[in-house]
């Protein structure tokens, strides 16, 4: 929250705070902004007491959506930077709560925290500095919200705020601990801890001791359960009862887990079976699911095969009916090890593949986590050329204005400025308009593509090599055969994608060598070869010893890798491939021809537009997303070269491209696609 040192009310001073002027201004801004970008875009396109005007109506607007708890405006009397910082922690804010978008909002704060530094306010600064390190710890950059906690850490240790010095150490805990870094979180809680103790804050304290318990559950057992009954008796001192009631339920499940850890199944019972009755009186749908979960693991382990089959069955449809996937998940899991003792059968099946569908889904959740860096960019350049649109339009507003007093001499470089106008927001809205079928054409392939997810294949082949004398080896083979087949596409897609991503957002550099090509691509070539022997396809490679230029050497590598293993992807058995490698006339001619499937004149024309491509299946059922392709074509541009294709359906495929031996680049590559 916000907190400003130099604001008023908005109450009975108001006829003394703005000018006749400045209402005239609101009256044309309230016409104008609508929405907290276009509200922005003015505060930035205004000068003098309109921009004071401006800022108030983004604190408003705020105030209404419930970003902030009481309504208070900047005066004209305050300094411009403190303005200015003040509206964008307001921006920041919005993005983060309103919009989800972490990256603006991040952007935001940090021109926020400079301006706040610059004029001394190294209090606001720092309460900034933790929320972005809150915010990439959401995004899963743990080393980013480490970097920012860490100077929240240092303020307040300089400062002597201990009660924020207590908050900032146990947030550190909490991201090493997703982090995987459980040492690490151990040393943050036991210094939170230590800080903590003094402040005579029960709640807070008690939380403290169940985060240690939590990470030493794992590792010493008895130590988390001495801190586990430490922080319940802390929460028995707080005053409020329904708040202290759910804290004591939630920690008598963390001492239930540490028992099961002790082995000591009847004392985990009987706080898994306290804590439930709890969360079933007061409705709380995930812990009820969460608690059942625990205890049937518990039935399992013990060998109460009836109880856990009843337990989990009640867990998994809870879970199923409000969507908690990775409980669902879990439960399926244990009801296969109960089935498998009881009655072995059927059901196993049934769970077993459940258990896959259910994980399928949750990793396309997470892919598309791991993808909203990519999507949040492409909406940040849209909203910021609409944000540009709408400055253009203010100043073009402005012009008219100018031109009605100046006269005909400026009326004439009005026109010219419209055209001008006129023409710029042509080409922006044709560049957006691209970009959004990039953008759409993108995530489809990934939403599309990204299917049997490596962590489902591994955990899918665990369970497989656990219950494989319970499923009949028919399933069985299919299952492996798919799952192979899966992974070898989900491999190839992600590679393509990496490159792609990397030429996209400029990260992929261009790194000139003078290397040997053949000794280069020999590797990728015995890789093919035997890609091909195995479809049955005949392959030659004509390569001269040595070919020396001066290029990418990662880069042609990937393209001659790519190129060559869609040949073999899109040729049939008893087909064949051939490359060639020449030296002629001060350049490098490689070309490799194919007996595939070939292509259509339509399928050739669109091979390289990412918002026109179709997914293909080769001739053995292999996965292809076509972005292979368009990585080929972008690597080679960034040497001076294109990729050019010549097809025909039915008879195999052509592709070629050159590179000159020296500082000057072409390569010629013929390739199937």
């Amino acid at each position: 929250m916000i907190k400003w040192d130099k604001v008023i009310k908005w109450g009975n001073d108001r006829r003394r705070l703005l000018s006749p002027l400045a209402f005239i201004f609101l009256s044309v801004l309230s016409l104008q902004a609508q929405t907290i970008d276009s509200l922005y875009a003015v505060f930035n396109g205004s000068r003098g007491e309109g921009r004071i005007v401006s800022a108030n109506e983004i604190f408003r607007y705020a105030y209404e959506i419930e970003l902030t708890d009481s309504l208070f405006f900047v005066k004209t009397t305050d300094e411009r930077e403190f303005v200015d910082a003040s509206v964008l922690e307001i921006m920041g804010t919005y993005f983060d709560n309103e919009a989800g978008n972490y990256v603006k909002s991040i952007e935001f704060h940090k021109q926020a925290i400079e301006i706040y530094t610059e004029i001394g306010r190294e209090s606001s600064a720092n309460k900034l500095n933790g929320t972005i390190g809150a915010l990439y710890a959401r995004m899963g950059n743990y080393e980013s919200a480490v970097a920012y906690m860490m100077k929240c850490y240092e303020w307040e240790k300089k400062t002597g705020d201990n009660e924020g010095l207590s908050s900032t150490l146990n947030d550190l805990g909490v991201v090493y601990s997703q982090w995987g870094q459980k040492e690490t979180a151990i040393h943050f809680f036991e210094e939170a801890e230590k800080v903590e103790r003094p402040l005579n804050r029960p709640l807070q304290y008690a939380n403290r001791l169940a985060q240690l318990a939590r990470e030493y559950s794992l590792t010493n057992a008895e130590k988390a359960l001495s801190l586990i009954k430490e922080a319940l008796l802390y929460d028995e001192k707080n005053d409020t009862q329904r708040l202290r009631e759910d804290r004591i339920a939630m920690h008598t499940v963390i001492m239930g887990d540490i028992y099961f850890m002790l082995g000591s199944f009847e004392n985990a019972g009987n706080c898994y079976e306290q804590s439930l009755a709890y969360f079933e009186e007061n409705g709380r749908t995930f812990q009820i699911a969460n608690t059942l979960l625990l205890l049937g693991r518990l039935q399992v382990k013990s060998g109460r095969w009836g109880a856990a089959v009843a337990t989990l069955k009640r867990c998994e449809e809870i879970a199923e009916t409000n969507s908690f996937l990775r409980l669902q998940r879990d439960a399926c899991i244990l009801l296969i090890e109960a089935y498998q003792k009881l009655y072995p059968g059927d059901l196993i099946y049934f769970y077993f593949q459940k258990y896959i569908a259910i994980t399928d889904t949750i990793f396309k959740e997470t892919s598309h986590r791991q993808i909203n860096d990519f999507q949040v960019r492409y909406e940040t350049a849209e909203k910021q050329l609409e944000i540009e649109r709408q400055q253009k339009e203010i100043e073009r507003q402005r012009t008219r204005q100018f031109i009605f007093v100046g006269g005909l001499f400026v009326a004439g470089i009005l026109m010219v400025l419209l055209i001008y106008i006129v023409a710029l927001r042509t080409r922006r809205a044709r560049l957006l308009s691209e970009m959004n079928a990039i953008k759409d054409k993108f995530f489809s392939i990934i939403s599309h593509d990204l299917k049997n997810p490596t962590i489902a294949q591994r955990d899918s082949l665990q369970l497989l090599v656990n219950h494989v004398d319970k499923l009949d080896i028919n399933k069985i083979s299919g299952m492996l055969r798919q799952l192979l087949k899966s992974a070898n596409g989900l491999v190839d897609l992600l590679l393509n994608l990496f490159h792609w991503a990397q030429i996209q957002t400029g990260r992929e550099m261009y790194h000139p060598s003078e290397f040997n090509l053949v000794a280069t691509i020999q590797p990728d070539i015995c890789v093919i070869k035997s890609m091909a022997e195995r479809k049955n396809i005949v392959f030659e490679a004509l390569t001269p010893p040595t070919t020396f230029l001066t290029a990418d050497e990662n880069m042609l590598k990937t393209v001659v890798r790519n190129l060559l293993a869609n040949a073999v992807k899109f040729t049939a058995e008893g087909g064949k491939i051939s490359l060639h490698v020449n030296e002629t006339g001060g350049k490098i001619i490689v070309s490799v021809n194919d007996t595939g499937v070939g292509m259509t004149p339509e399928q050739v024309q669109n091979l390289f537009r990412i918002d026109r491509q179709q997914t293909r299946e080769g001739t053995a059922g292999e996965q292809s997303s076509g972005l292979g392709l368009i990585v080929c074509r972008d690597m080679l541009r960034k040497h001076g070269s294109e990729l050019k294709v010549e097809s025909e359906a039915g008879k195999g495929s052509r592709f070629w491209f050159q590179i000159f031996t020296g500082s000057t680049w072409m390569i010629t590559c013929v390739l199937c696609p």
